[in-house]
């Protein structure tokens, strides 16, 4: 379990001065922000590096490499989408970045232009909230700057010569569908406050989701040894209905989970404990452990790989200690782990 400071909500920028250095001011701005998960971690690493050598980083025409502006458009009906004429994907809408415009501004009109939507910035100023870089058409890389739109609950007119697939979805619903470039944009900026609840059966893959993503951004010093299929069908199999599986739910999406099995002499052990990346530091993390704690008052054991500073740090904060160290020969990834114990 990993828990840090969330990066939504602190992403406001100042107001832009035209005789200011765009490249210096957008160089700012990515280098301020706190990812969101690892994506957006290694994407902020890249964007900076290209940005430093690219002479007209907003000018389409000067490399194959180069900035666009993109716009996560809310609203009280929840995620406005659009379907990539080319792609096929469903997509925020963006692209790229008009002589004299800002990122912000650019990603102000083309989320208008492909939507039809009366749209504004969130609060009135524009806000990053998200970086990501990927490849786009005609061999293009596309350095992503993504800031918050709202758009009132009406229905999107999009003109003729743009996608006609363009709807407002649910939060949950657009988070399920976003490829991983977006999803973790969507989870970040998710309304509401997450529910403690048993697992389900279909919550297998939103499981899998959460560890995959939380152990990549968390521990990536020991990278998961089993692809994505083989955890989804883990949790399907063999986790759900077989042991104490809780889950943490905001409107439909799984942010966090933790799984308990009964040991000897009324003593329990945490199997899994994962927060998402975009939740951790909020006190889910605490909240699962306190029901862990509940469930087993006379006692509770876990492993964690020694080199997770932050997972051990949290444990022992919550009065675990150390009671066995070892090589790692124990565990499939074979990397040295440490059991904790907690007594009351």
């Amino acid at each position: 379990m990993h828990e840090r400071t969330s990066g939504a909500g602190d992403h406001e920028m100042p107001e832009w001065d035209p005789s200011s250095d765009l490249t210096a001011v957008v160089r700012a701005q990515v280098l301020a922000r706190t990812p969101v998960d690892a994506r957006e971690r290694s994407a902020i690493e890249q964007f900076v590096t290209q940005l430093d050598r690219l002479e007209r980083p907003f000018e389409e025409a000067a490399d194959r490499v180069h900035v666009t502006g993109s716009a996560i458009v809310v609203g009280a009906k929840g995620v406005v989408l659009h379907k990539h004429k080319r792609l096929g994907l469903w997509l925020q809408p963006g692209g790229h970045i008009e002589p004299g415009e800002t990122p912000w501004d650019g990603a102000l009109r083309e989320a208008a232009e492909e939507t039809g939507l009366p749209v504004s910035f969130a609060d009135g100023v524009p806000q990053l909230v998200h970086v990501d870089v990927h490849p786009g058409p005609r061999k293009h890389i596309h350095l992503d700057l993504r800031y918050l739109v709202t758009a009132p609950p009406v229905a999107p007119a999009p003109p003729e010569g743009e996608s006609q697939d363009v709807r407002w979805f649910p939060w949950y619903q657009a988070i399920a569908m976003a490829e991983p470039g977006l999803e973790g944009a969507l989870r970040s900026l998710q309304p509401g406050t997450p529910v403690l609840r048993p697992a389900r059966a279909n919550d297998a893959a939103e499981m899998a989701s959460v560890y995959l993503r939380s152990r990549e951004f968390g521990l990536p010093e020991v990278p998961c040894i089993h692809s994505p299929s083989e955890v989804r069908r883990w949790f399907g199999d063999e986790v759900i209905g077989h042991t104490e599986a809780t889950v943490a739910e905001v409107d439909g999406t799984v942010v966090a989970l933790m799984v308990l099995d009964a040991g000897i002499g009324g003593t329990g052990w945490i199997e899994q404990l994962y927060v998402d990346p975009t939740r951790m530091g909020q006190g889910l993390g605490t909240r699962l452990l306190d029901r862990a704690i509940q469930r087993f008052p006379d006692g509770l054991q876990l492993w964690t790989f020694q080199v997770n500073a932050r997972a051990r740090a949290f444990y022992e904060a919550a009065g675990f200690t150390v009671a066995e160290l070892t090589d790692g020969r124990g565990n499939e990834e074979r990397a040295p782990d440490a059991r904790y114990e907690w007594t009351p």
